[in-house]
């Protein structure tokens, strides 16, 4: 696929494997339109990593909401 330059492949996913395949673009539908991020910057790793730095926290903060 990167060799050949003719495909493209549009997704939406919350898949951390899909999201850092190599030379992927991830783009955020944003106020203003879509716009390239990181995967750091994506809502599902922000999400993913307070849950890992603190999973009963994450939890109970969640349920108290």
């Amino acid at each position: 696929m990167e060799e050949s330059r003719i495909c493209q492949v549009i997704m939406a996913t919350h898949s951390p494997m899909l999201m850092t395949y190599p030379n992927a673009h991830l783009l955020r539908l944003g106020k203003y339109g879509l716009e390239p991020v990181t995967v750091e910057q994506t809502d599902h790793y922000r999400v993913m990593r307070e849950f890992c730095d603190d999973p009963r926290g994450f939890v109970q903060a969640t349920l108290a909401e």
